[in-house]
């Protein structure tokens, strides 16, 4: 019997170090995803190297690592070193995708490009018989079974880098993998935490998914560069199969790991009026528009949304022009956020600071602004020109790329020269916002009065703040590892 071995990579902190953790409070549905699309006959073992080790020797016919972001070069670190050790390799994931494959092929035996559903077989297959294709790529998306939005138009030349047409979705029988995916497999529960403490099985959220893609044309972001624009949901009643496998297990917190589950606004009421009668609480990340339809707010409240990360990115229109978010619309964010805090939904804000078109004032006038619209949480970004994007092709063309290193990729690393200021500057107002957002008297303007709704979940997230204020007293610049 062939086997095979998944793994997860962690990623390096700037002085070396691997990022690890004991316990987290989520876990990622890819490597149970391939492991559900694995030919029968394979043994298949699953490590996620923020919470386990893995075993460089380990005996197997083939490693399969995945990567995104910062990951990529312990993904490259680990794949060398396997094979050193006489082992095949396939690298996939978002940034293998949009990254030339050149870069990965020097690391592997194969890589997997896009979606795994239509290759992933066939690449294991050549892999263990000594062959390969080197990179393995589907022609055309999965059809989930779901509905299919019709694509925005779109300039080709932005489509995978490589001026090549966007690919279509196949009309074949629907695959969906996420439906047969074992949830034992997850790699990041503590399953002695979740039988025996009651506060864990509170935190830890069960993943689960809807859709897939963003037809929006947000310059900066690889979801809308992996996915060519497009956007596919599930059928409902299969995610509702899930949802109902994660109760059987205890589990009634969940997390919805799709980039913008209300982009079909008919698909999303479908789900989250048939979510109501199971009684549970979601997160999820989401764009503002949820804000401005009050049927769809009001659906999602009753089938249990309890907080949404949203990225607003920049409260200052010119700057949302020229990244092509001018949906997002800041005129109108104050009238948003109160909508969403009526219902008693935390908001998690997504903010990108050093952007053309924002000048150091940038930082006061944030902080300003989340604390005036008594922001739960934020997660403050530095640009970051992810390869494949318009964004990074921009940047590239400007010579304004400060790394290559892409191992420094993360949520805060000076990535590209700022405009409207300096690298100092750039650096100090940074992490000068991020502590002055979670400093005590912030923290109390913004989690005060209690609300109405969701006041368990509210409490959950004061506890969230006081927290990053202590791990902030101790860490001078934090950024790395608070997003």
């Amino acid at each position: 019997m062939p086997s095979l071995y998944l793994v997860s990579p962690s990623h390096y902190l700037a002085d070396g170090r691997l990022v690890k953790t004991t316990r987290y409070w989520t876990s990622g549905l890819t490597m149970p995803a391939l492991k559900a699309l694995t030919p029968k006959g394979w043994d298949v073992t699953i490590v996620d190297e923020l919470i386990g080790d893995v075993d460089l020797d380990k005996p197997c016919d083939v490693v399969g690592i995945g990567a995104m972001g910062p990951q990529i070069a312990r993904a490259y670190d680990l794949a060398d070193a396997f094979r050193r050790r006489g082992r095949k390799v396939v690298l996939g994931g978002p940034w293998v995708s949009l990254a030339p494959k050149d870069k990965s092929l020097a690391h592997a035996d194969a890589v997997v490009v896009g979606e795994a559903e239509s290759s992933w077989g066939r690449c294991l297959a050549d892999l263990a018989a000594g062959r390969s294709e080197g990179v393995y790529q589907a022609r055309e998306f999965v059809h989930l079974g779901g509905r299919t939005l019709t694509r925005p138009k779109q300039d080709p030349s932005s489509i995978g880098g490589d001026g090549s047409p966007p690919r279509a979705v196949s009309r074949e029988t629907p695959v969906d993998v996420f439906s047969k995916i074992d949830y034992r497999d997850l790699q990041l529960i503590r399953w002695d935490k979740w039988k025996k403490s009651p506060a864990y099985r509170v935190y830890f959220h069960w993943p689960l998914m809807f859709s897939r893609g963003c037809p929006h044309p947000c310059s900066y972001c690889a979801v809308q560069a992996f996915y060519e624009r497009s956007y596919r949901t599930r059928s409902v009643s299969l995610v509702i199969e899930d949802v109902r496998r994660i109760k059987a297990l205890g589990g009634k917190n969940l997390l919805f790991l799709d980039d913008n589950p209300i982009a079909d606004v008919p698909a999303a009421k479908e789900l989250f009026s048939r979510l109501i009668p199971e009684k549970i609480k979601w997160s999820s990340q989401c764009t503002i528009e949820i804000a401005r339809d009050p049927e769809l707010l009001d659906l999602a409240a009753r089938s249990g949304c309890v907080a949404l990360s949203i990225g607003l990115e920049s409260n200052e229109e010119p700057v949302l022009a020229g990244i092509k978010k001018r949906f997002n619309r800041p005129s109108r964010y104050a009238e948003d956020l109160a909508a969403l805090r009526s219902k008693g939904i935390q908001v998690i804000a997504l903010m990108m600071l050093g952007m053309d078109g924002q000048s150091a004032s940038v930082f006061e006038d944030t902080l300003r602004f989340l604390v005036e619209h008594k922001v739960s949480l934020v997660k403050l970004f530095t640009p970051a020109p992810y390869p494949g994007t318009p964004f990074y092709d921009e940047m590239k063309k400007e010579g304004r790329i400060l790394s290559d290193d892409w191992g420094r990729y993360d949520y805060g690393s000076l990535l590209i020269e700022p405009k409207g200021m300096t690298r100092s500057e750039l650096r100090e107002g940074f992490d000068h916002a991020y502590k002055n957002f979670y400093a005590l008297r912030t923290i109390a303007h913004r989690m005060l009065p209690i609300p109405k709704y969701n006041r368990v979940e509210h409490a959950a997230y004061v506890v969230a703040n006081l927290k990053t204020w202590a791990f902030l007293r101790k860490t001078p610049s934090a950024w790395g590892t608070i997003s």
